[in-house]
């Protein structure tokens, strides 16, 4: 096992300490014993300007897009996130997108070159007309998830995939106290 520190520890690192430490620790070691709390600062630290920008005028809740994204790139360490900036699981299309990452398993996963422009894709997607009554009617970040999943966001029940994201809508409330970004 890697060196790894205390919540405590965490808590006293600025951002860019925490960043930066963060970023060299494997997946694995990141995964098993970093806390839940000091993974979603390192995501919103990381990536949170990009979103807040990305959502302005949307209508979309800030904290449930990011928690969104953190289930959907394992905190930005996934394959897709970390090869492809792809913050959204998003599978490649050769008649939407001009670059592919290929999986272990083959799957073809949407490459984008920055990730402004990864986390910009993920915004367009729930922008599209099939989402616009979650985006429109939601009035809680985790009504508007459950929205996009009835819309076919994802295959598993709305009350399954918000039960996955749930605490991290929370933790990322309590780190960027903003719901709708006009």
């Amino acid at each position: 096992m890697a060196n790894v520190k205390s919540k405590a520890d965490y808590q006293k690192m600025s951002n860019a300490e925490l960043v930066s430490y963060l970023d060299k620790l494997d997946r694995t070691t990141f995964n098993a014993y970093v806390d839940a709390d000091t993974k979603v600062r390192y995501f919103v630290d990381k990536f949170g300007a990009i979103f807040i920008k990305a959502i302005k005028g949307t209508g979309l809740f800030l904290s449930g897009v990011i928690a969104q994204s953190i289930l959907e790139s394992g905190y930005g360490r996934s394959n897709q996130a970390v090869n492809g900036n792809n913050f959204a699981g998003v599978k490649y299309n050769k008649n939407i997108h001009s670059a592919f990452w290929t999986g272990g398993d083959g799957t073809k996963w949407a490459k984008y070159s920055t990730p402004e422009e990864g986390i910009n894709n993920h915004i367009k997607v729930l922008l599209a007309s099939r989402y616009k009554s979650a985006r429109l009617n939601a009035k809680s970040p985790e009504e508007q998830i459950k929205g996009f999943v009835q819309a076919g966001y994802d295959s598993i029940p709305p009350s399954v995939y918000l039960s996955k994201i749930k605490g991290n809508i929370a933790r990322v409330r309590k780190l960027l106290p903003f719901g709708r970004i006009d």
